[in-house]
């Protein structure tokens, strides 16, 4: 279940490092720049090196996620936990591991997807649409953002984000996001 995934990434993020500046540092370091894949294809990297419980649930689920994306056509899946922080995604660009919270100091935290975080805090139960305005961690690429809460037992555990590529518009996105949650919770 997709809160089940969102709680193993949070606490694996958690013992990652001391602090979030560090978290970032280091899941940046191991994901991006120390990622043997060039740029467009950090995704293919299941698990960095390293003996901390985060390559290991990153392990778990990546390839997961990473079919997901492939066979939905979406541009980058997010997972961010209740402070903001993103702690998850398929293709690791430069948004990777920074806070999208509007209190945080994230570099991003005022773009397409920071309203897509925010709108899923303030309205959990609600599926977020922000429109197509360009994205400064894809290259300044078009990209909407389709965002929702998850709970467990009742209790919000983090938001669930997609990114859609310029060429994904679907009719009804609100639909479509409900439909495609809930095939990826099974």
């Amino acid at each position: 279940e997709l809160a089940e995934v969102i709680v193993a990434f949070k606490e694996a993020w958690d013992s990652f490092a001391a602090n979030d500046p560090e978290r970032l540092a280091g899941l940046q370091a191991a994901y991006i720049s120390n990622n043997p894949h060039p740029a467009g294809s950090k995704d293919q990297l299941d698990s960095a090196d390293g003996s901390e419980e985060y390559h290991k649930v990153h392990k778990q689920y990546h390839p997961k996620y990473r079919s997901i994306l492939y066979d939905r056509n979406y541009y980058d899946i997010f997972m961010l936990d209740l402070e903001g922080n993103l702690i998850y995604s398929v293709y690791k660009e430069l948004d990777y591991a920074t806070n999208f919270a509007s209190a945080g100091a994230g570099e991003w935290k005022e773009s397409g997807l920071g309203e897509a975080y925010e709108a899923a805090r303030k309205n959990p139960d609600r599926v977020t649409v922000i429109d197509w305005k360009p994205y400064g961690p894809s290259s300044g690429a078009l990209a909407s953002f389709l965002s929702t809460g998850i709970k467990k037992h009742g209790e919000l555990v983090g938001v669930f984000c997609t990114q859609l590529p310029p060429d994904a518009r679907p009719k009804d996105p609100a639909e479509w996001l409900r439909t495609q949650k809930a095939s990826i919770s099974t």
